[in-house]
């Protein structure tokens, strides 16, 4: 029998168990926040994440994407997803996936783009 709080592992990534949603959130978003994003199958393509959180609208759970848009004037892009079903990450190399499932058949996929910074000490 597997116990629940196992985290599932599929041959495109891994199952974030549903009652670690709200502390992967947090997680989620300190380390990846200001990161490039894509997100599919809506816009914004190529602007700075914010967080990722996961709230109760009503009686049904939502979690919402926030993408900063405009830096200066503090905008931000917001999208949620009413009612997920499956979070899922996928990681190669540098580069990471985050997958969410809603309860309605959608998909949600989020991909984070590392920017190729100098290595420094490679400088002679």
């Amino acid at each position: 029998m597997r116990r629940t709080t196992e985290t599932t592992k599929t041959e495109g990534g891994r199952e974030i168990p549903r009652q670690e949603w709200g502390a992967f959130c947090l997680q989620f978003s300190r380390d990846h926040q200001e990161c490039l994003v894509d997100v599919a199958p809506q816009e914004p393509h190529g602007l700075p994440f914010e967080a990722l959180t996961l709230h109760l609208d009503h009686t049904d759970e939502v979690l919402s994407i926030i993408i900063g848009k405009n830096h200066i004037t503090q905008e931000h892009d917001y999208q949620s997803i009413p009612r997920p079903r499956r979070v899922m990450i996928e990681r190669t190399g540098a580069d990471v996936r985050l997958r969410i499932d809603s309860t309605e058949g959608s998909s949600t996929i989020i991909r984070f783009r590392r920017v190729a910074t100098p290595d420094y000490d490679a400088v002679p």
